[in-house]
């Protein structure tokens, strides 16, 4: 069964005061871009360090920047924005309306926002790459267990009960389609999938392998690409595609002795806006010097509001983690050390 948009309100008479008409476009493609980098940033405080809040109008300026670039570069795909805050509150009321309704049932995410640790269990993974960004696998996010770690222990929290999977969204369809099969692994049954944003390409991979409800809240008929505002800021928290390598049966994030990770953000000079984001490629130099720019003006305040300069080093520890930025093709390693604003001026100057 599947539930859509207004027919999960309806049904259901859940009322969450924010609008949850789904989109159906019949002729135009639509490029997605989810919101969250202000939270994102505002996190860091929990390291002790002084940032602009969650409602900071860099973020506002920097969310229309971006929607009114991609307006522009792409003219004929519809640009639509979500607040990933608001996204993921309806898709935890969906989500508990259904626990409440299967006996000792329990939510798990691989989306932290929707189940954080007072309110559900999280799956932490995401795709890594090689040292030329190609995906090599699914692993653990940085800072966290393997995942055959991390599915044990659901599978003892759960303890034999069902499980209601939600997610913030699915593209295509293959992280729960993974995640999935490591839970099924481990005698784990997922009684009913809640997910944010979904394409159809999601559905039907999906239906390959699981053939009980999936609870749609926003509906995208016609996907051109979707994309979180924070891949495309280098130094924001989860930013970009995570370097790792096999290690066994698991695929793992590479560190250094200091416990940093890697990435490449979704902008030149280190990754690849063109086949990642669907930027076209005589856009992708400028489209990723105005992220860049955005980025360095970002980290300056941060920099002025701490009096003294910032380094990956000061942001270790942070969850979701701040993985230091590295250049496709290279298998040196950055400096780590190096003042984050130097590192964003140095990108700057090899696009300008």
């Amino acid at each position: 069964m599947l539930l859509t948009g207004e027919k999960v309100l309806k049904q259901n008479k859940v009322d969450t005061g924010m609008p949850m008409t789904p989109i159906r476009h019949s002729k135009e493609q639509t490029y997605v871009v989810t919101h969250d980098l202000g939270e994102r940033i505002e996190n860091l405080q929990l390291l002790g360090l002084k940032t602009p809040g969650a409602s900071d109008p860099f973020f506002l300026e920097f969310h229309n920047k971006v929607k009114d670039a991609l307006a522009v570069i792409l003219p004929e795909v519809k640009i639509v924005t979500y607040d990933m805050k608001r996204l993921v509150t309806d898709v935890w009321t969906e989500a508990i309306r259904i626990q409440r309704s299967i006996k000792d049932a329990i939510v798990v995410s691989s989306c932290a926002e929707v189940a954080s640790a007072r309110r559900g269990h999280t799956i932490e993974v995401n795709r890594l790459v090689d040292e030329n960004g190609k995906i090599i696998g699914l692993g653990p996010r940085p800072g966290n267990p393997p995942i055959g770690e991390q599915t044990k222990g659901v599978a003892t929290v759960a303890n034999g009960n069902p499980v209601v999977l939600a997610e913030d969204g699915a593209f295509t369809g293959g992280t729960l389609e993974y995640i999935l099969g490591r839970l099924e692994s481990r005698g784990v049954k997922v009684a009913v999938i809640v997910t944010g944003i979904c394409f159809p390409d999601a559905i039907e991979n999906i239906r390959r392998t699981f053939s009980g409800e999936i609870v749609v809240v926003e509906e995208i008929e016609k996907p051109y690409e979707w994309m979180p505002d924070h891949d495309f800021v280098p130094f924001a928290p989860n930013c970009g595609r995570v370097f790792g390598e096999h290690f066994g049966s698991e695929t793992l994030p590479c560190y250094n002795h200091e416990g940093i990770s890697y990435c490449f953000p979704y902008v030149k000079p280190y990754g690849d806006p063109v086949d990642w984001a669907s930027i076209p490629v005589e856009h992708a130099s400028p489209f990723s010097l105005m992220c860049l720019l955005e980025a360095l003006k970002l980290f300056k305040r941060i920099d002025e509001m701490n009096g003294r300069r910032i380094t990956a080093i000061d942001l270790a520890g942070s969850m979701p983690r701040v993985s230091v930025p590295m250049v496709m093709g290279s298998r040196q390693l950055p400096d780590a050390e190096m003042p984050i604003t130097d590192f964003l001026h140095e990108a700057c100057e090899e696009l300008a």
